[in-house]
């Protein structure tokens, strides 16, 4: 048999259930809830971003840590001396630094095995190259010099002047010399045929009724008469010659000036021709001076270039050399390995310094680059 209050507790729940959902406590509840998982929620994130950050400063302090120790770890570390066993000793012992050189030629290197080298002297200077390249640079400079000198323009060619017409020319004056010759040779002929006239009718006559001597005395003026019109007719004729002679006096000068100006015609034109011709040199030869100077700076840049990469090595420290290797050569540049054993503690010269001044120099241990000086 069951009993009635069994179901009491479930009962009861529900009831109390139903009633606060009637009241809103199902709402105030959820939205508490709500509120508490963003607050989980935020703190997780914060958690998160605190352990990033935590991290991040572990790395950042280990990495600096390791580079500090990584750059005192040549002081710290002593190697001893070739075929001896190698100690670890203080930061204060001597120790074996490498350096690598590039050369051109054997005699650049200027230290032997064995020698005792002080600060700043010099192991290496490539001057043989150094002095080509900068013969080879003072070429370069002296033909910009006479490229650079300035080259004549061409001349345009002057002008021609026009040959002058020649002034008309009036033969009025001979044609009436000779107008006026024609009269006389006329009037010389009709005297000539009247006195033939004259004979011929004295020829008729009875001599008895003339004079005595008058046939006579009209042959001789008819000889006067011919003689006459001979001198008129050869007046004539000079009259007329000087007429055909200024004729062709002429037409000469009008050819001759017509001569002139073709000659003048085609010297202008060939004047032309030449100044173009000049011209197109001109501007050629510029062109080419322009180029042959841009290459030659060109060529000047990359001397420059190489003269900055040949330096002078020089000791920073006060060392032995205890070995030098050719390691290999490759055309003209030879590969050669120094061992350096330092004997003292002395700190290396200053550097000069770089363009840059704004980012301190960072050591760079067993590299030739802090080793080395620029050569001025």
């Amino acid at each position: 048999m069951n009993n009635r209050y069994d179901n009491l507790p479930e009962q009861l729940g529900l009831a109390i259930a139903q009633q606060m959902i009637a009241n809103g406590a199902a709402d105030r509840m959820k939205s508490s809830m709500l509120a508490t998982l963003k607050e989980h929620r935020d703190f997780k994130k914060k958690a998160r971003r605190e352990r990033v950050l935590v991290g991040i400063l572990i790395v950042w302090l280990s990495g600096s840590f390791g580079y500090w120790l990584v750059g005192k770890m040549p002081n710290a570390i002593a190697k001893s001396a070739p075929n001896q066993q190698t100690q670890v000793k203080d930061s204060t012992q001597p120790r074996l630094l490498k350096i690598n050189l590039t050369l051109s030629d054997p005699k650049d290197l200027k230290v032997k095995q064995g020698d005792i080298l002080k600060i700043d002297a010099v192991i290496s200077d490539r001057e043989d190259e150094r002095k080509r390249l900068q013969a080879q640079r003072a070429d370069y400079l002296a033909t910009i010099k006479i490229l650079s000198l300035p080259i004549a323009k061409p001349i345009e060619p002057l002008n021609i002047k026009k040959v002058p017409m020649l002034p008309d020319q009036s033969f009025a004056e001979i044609e009436s010399n000779i107008d006026l010759q024609r009269i006389k040779v006329k009037s010389a002929e009709q005297k000539v045929t009247q006195q033939k006239q004259k004979l011929e009718l004295i020829e008729t006559l009875n001599a008895r009724d003339l004079p005595n001597g008058t046939k006579e005395h009209e042959g001789v003026k008819l000889a006067e008469y011919e003689t006459e019109l001979k001198s008129e007719q050869a007046r004539l004729a000079v009259e007329m010659g000087k007429f055909e002679s200024e004729k062709s006096g002429r037409s000469l000068k009008q050819y001759e000036a017509e001569q002139t100006e073709i000659r003048n015609a085609l010297e202008k034109n060939r004047s032309l021709q030449e100044y173009g011709k000049a011209v197109a040199d001109y501007d050629r030869t510029e062109q080419e001076r322009v180029f042959k100077i841009a290459e030659m700076q060109s060529k000047i840049a990359l001397v420059d270039e190489k003269l900055k990469e040949i330096s002078t090595v020089r000791a920073q420290y006060a060392s032995e050399v205890k070995r030098v290797r050719f390691v290999k050569q490759v055309n003209n540049a030879i590969d050669v390995e120094l061992l350096l054993y330092i004997v003292s503690d002395s700190k290396p010269a200053t550097r000069a310094k770089s363009a840059s001044p704004t980012k301190p120099e960072i050591a760079k241990p067993f590299n030739q680059e802090s080793f080395t000086n620029k050569s001025n």
